[in-house]
């Protein structure tokens, strides 16, 4: 490990107190981008609580002045075994849904926590970030979020591993437009397409997190699981969840998709000027060069 990097732990960590758990990603340099192994500790913190029985709700959150950048895209296209000259045998169909099968089963799982969650979501949540916040039960946000899916210009145009539930919680339209026009949204405009429950002023996000998970820890443990299960069985009733079983197929292909001569290449623009240039250049290809963004 080099000296400017955080070990895993401390990358996402974990507290509990008074009935509830608090996992809050904790990378504020990197506006909180979350590496594979970040993930792979933030399940094993949602695992923790699940088997806690004095845990009765966990609260998500991020250090710093943001919720979570998505991905770390210094990582996105590694996690194949893709070789970043460009030289080497472009990763099999094989190891692509392997390990998208992998990924996407931690949003499943967090969706389906039997202790019920809610998100804190402040600054930039964007990308995986708002697929966190897509899988958990409740999430209230800062007036000063931006909230939404632009790493859909990288290639994927609504190939998301959550698709169903932007369909059922926006509607097919404004679904639609948030993974194929991929603007950033205003926390106001979050919640018209349901995908935060409420806004409070900054200073406040906190304070209305606790009030919230205070209220669900007084009810009683049973009746906490079986209203999560009940959920669960709806959502099942209602086909939502079999995004679960064809989203990394989706996710899979997307990502290996062929460029044309006269389409912006982020994967290649990144391996030849790196993650910064790569990102400015794909804004600046979709117009938004100004616009608020990661």
């Amino acid at each position: 490990m080099s000296k400017d990097e955080t070990p895993v732990d401390g990358m996402v960590l974990y507290e509990k107190r008074d009935g509830k758990a608090y996992v809050t990603f904790n990378r504020p340099e990197k506006r909180n981008a979350l590496s594979y192994a970040a993930f792979d500790r933030l399940m094993a913190c949602i695992a923790d609580a699940e088997q806690d029985d004095d845990v009765r709700v966990v609260i998500i959150t991020g250090a710093g002045g943001h919720f979570s950048a998505g991905h770390d895209l210094a990582e996105i296209g590694s996690e194949y075994g893709f070789d970043p000259s460009g030289k080497g045998r472009r990763p099999s169909q094989r190891a692509r849904l392997d390990f998208d099968r992998r990924h996407l089963n931690q949003f499943r799982d967090l969706f389906y926590c039997s202790k019920p969650t809610i998100a804190l979501v402040r600054g930039y949540c964007v990308g995986a970030g708002l697929h966190i916040v897509e899988a958990c039960d409740l999430a209230i946000a800062s007036d000063a979020a931006r909230i939404g899916h632009p790493e859909q210009k990288a290639g994927l145009a609504g190939a998301a591993y959550m698709t169903a539930w932007n369909i059922l919680a926006a509607g097919p339209k404004k679904a639609r437009e948030l993974l194929l026009i991929a603007d950033m949204l205003k926390p106001e405009e979050a919640v018209q397409m349901g995908l935060v429950n409420k806004v409070v002023p900054d200073a406040e996000l906190e304070r209305a997190g606790e009030d919230w998970a205070e209220r669900i820890a007084k009810l009683p443990r049973d009746a906490i699981a079986f209203g999560k299960a009940a959920t669960n069985l709806a959502l099942d009733s209602l086909g939502m969840t079999s995004q679960f079983a064809h989203g990394y197929v989706m996710h899979a292909l997307s990502t290996n998709i062929r460029y044309e001569e006269d389409e912006y290449n982020f994967m290649k623009k990144r391996r030849d000027e790196g993650v910064r240039s790569a990102s400015h250049g794909r804004e600046e290809r979709y117009g938004d060069e100004g616009r608020d963004r990661p």
